[in-house]
């Protein structure tokens, strides 16, 4: 079972550290072990505790009424919580229930989690609402050393599976008319969730996709424009390094696939001048552009 000191568990939950002390002495509850020396130490237990305890502080329920729950009486009120029709509340949900099924590795509430969420809030409010922040949460938590690799890679590859599952089920037309488009990421890119969701959305609307996944070096695009006719290319642009070669990747693209359309999704912003003297090259920060950029 992991360890979890008051920093980490503050970091993880959300929940201010002297709030945790406060809530200790005043209430007795979400108490930690202690060390020899009288260091806190907290269990995964006590994290999925302090996960449902932070929820239901933001849909206004008190501590003092939260720390006197028992830990059905806590579940079964996180559980209504998550029937309410606010989306915002849902999205909270959703993202404490996957934590949860990251603390305890536990898959099949995972699936269940999963199932349930994007057919509750639909697809692109479940990806746009749930499972960014989730990444965005997770992976701030591991890059820190809150939450274990492991965690991470669990929730991340189990996602890939869902998203690759729900564009398996579509299927794929031969007789589609719509324009093809080429989606990768370049080299040091590794974070293919993005890349995959966008895959969706593009099958689903009637697109022909060749799909060439992370970390490719750029002289592969050679062999694809020998053979293919390509009217649109997608790439992330999120990291660091990345971010840094931008303008070099879409010279790169233009040069394999000069009649191409270049569409990058990039948290970058200092990309005006550039996007200006190229016509054929869109910049994407956010999920509502893409979708506008398909429809």
């Amino acid at each position: 079972m992991a360890k979890y000191s008051i920093e980490q568990f503050s970091q993880i939950t959300g929940i201010p550290k002297i709030n945790l002390r406060t809530w200790e002495n005043r209430y007795e509850f979400l108490m930690p072990k202690r060390t020899d020396t009288n260091i806190r130490v907290y269990n995964d237990e006590l994290l999925v505790k302090g996960i449902n305890t932070q929820f239901l502080l933001a849909n206004n329920f008190k501590i003092s009424q939260v720390s006197k729950m028992t830990e059905e009486e806590m579940i079964s009120q996180v559980d209504f919580l998550g029937e309410a029709k606010d989306i915002h509340v849902k999205g909270g949900y959703y993202i404490n229930k996957f934590l949860e099924s990251a603390v305890n590795f536990d898959e099949y509430s995972f699936h269940e989690t999963f199932d349930k969420g994007y057919v509750d809030m639909g697809i692109i409010a479940f990806y746009d609402l749930v499972l960014i922040p989730l990444l965005q949460k997770v992976g701030l938590l591991w890059l820190v050393s809150k939450i274990s690799p492991s965690q991470e890679h669990f929730l991340s590859e189990l996602i890939k599976q869902k998203l690759s599952a729900l564009t398996d089920a579509i299927g794929v037309s031969k007789k589609s008319k719509k324009t093809t488009w080429l989606l990768f990421l370049p080299e040091r890119e590794f974070h293919e969730i993005g890349l995959l969701f966008a895959k969706f959305l593009l099958v689903q609307n009637g697109y022909n996709v060749i799909y060439l996944g992370d970390n490719l070096p750029l002289e592969c695009l050679a062999e694809v424009s020998d053979k293919q006719k390509v009217e649109n290319l997608l790439f992330f642009s999120i990291s660091n390094v990345s971010l840094s070669n931008i303008k070099n990747h879409v010279e790169r693209c233009k040069e394999y696939f000069p009649k191409s359309k270049i569409h990058v999704v990039t948290k970058g912003t200092k990309l005006m001048e550039f996007s200006s003297e190229h016509k054929d090259v869109e910049f994407v920060h956010n999920l509502d552009e893409f979708v506008t950029c398909i429809k």
